[in-house]
């Protein structure tokens, strides 16, 4: 009973603190505090905007995963075709934080950032499908 009890804690602290659970499932952490607190205020500007389109709350326990892999993949790209035109068409962002960094340069602060030009990317993204075994 002791290791459900364990288990019952990690799923409580997994739920309330989403980089926990991004470091507990991936083995990934950001190394630096000013980079995370970027990247966070990017992810809650886009939710900002996207979530109406997807029809879903601001809610862990009830938003699909899938949108929110959209929100976070689609924006990227999304944020990289307002950035840079010439990788518009890209399937990947090479570097992240200095994709954020560039969005907070170009547009004054991220909240300026136009994501209502965004929210297309994000609700046409594709994630991959895992293969079969």
């Amino acid at each position: 009973m002791r290791l459900q009890s364990d288990l019952d804690q990690q799923s409580i602290r997994l739920r309330a603190c989403r980089k926990c659970r991004a470091a507990w499932r991936r083995g990934i952490a950001c190394r630096s505090a000013d980079a995370c607190a970027r990247c966070d205020a990017l992810l809650q500007r886009l939710k900002q905007d996207a979530l109406p389109a997807f029809g879903v709350e601001d809610d862990l326990l009830t938003m699909p995963h899938s949108v929110l892999v959209k929100i976070q993949f689609g924006g990227l790209l999304g944020v990289q075709r307002l950035i840079d035109a010439e990788n518009a068409t890209a399937e990947s962002v090479s570097n992240i934080n200095a994709l954020v960094m560039q969005a907070a340069q170009k547009f004054p602060g991220l909240d300026e950032l136009p994501c209502a030009q965004i929210v297309d990317d994000m609700t046409g993204y594709k994630p991959r499908r895992r293969g079969k075994h």
